[in-house]
């Protein structure tokens, strides 16, 4: 049987799994440090080098998990975390994050966030 969630239930899924600013940051600097550098460099034909970059952007993002959030990765669909991961990084850009952490369950919520209504 296959699994019937919807994006917008894995969305939330992620973001639950993403609560911390510092657990963000990292995604987002393992992101642009893996796309940007990771493309440059296989451009510019050091395939080894951009291999090793991307991994390294890889990395970043987990020790946010491990080291900041205390949780493990939320990987269920590989591909659809991908694609989280960007829609997080252009919701974090353009303002629209706040208004989706807000859809977590209030209990969920790290302290600070829930007493102080952010």
């Amino acid at each position: 049987i296959e699994d019937a969630m919807t994006f917008d239930e894995f969305w939330l899924a992620y973001l639950g799994q993403h609560r911390k600013a510092g657990t963000r940051l990292c995604h987002y600097i393992g992101t642009i440090v893996g796309l940007v550098g990771g493309i440059g460099l296989a451009l510019w034909g050091a395939f080894l080098a951009a291999l090793v970059v991307a991994v390294s952007g890889y990395a970043l993002a987990l020790v946010g998990h491990f080291l900041i959030e205390g949780n493990k990765p939320y990987a269920t669909k590989p591909l659809w975390g991908f694609y989280a991961d960007l829609l997080m990084l252009k919701k974090s850009l353009s303002g629209e994050l706040a208004s989706d952490l807000q859809r977590l369950e209030p209990a969920a919520l790290p302290i600070e966030q829930a007493v102080d209504g952010h």
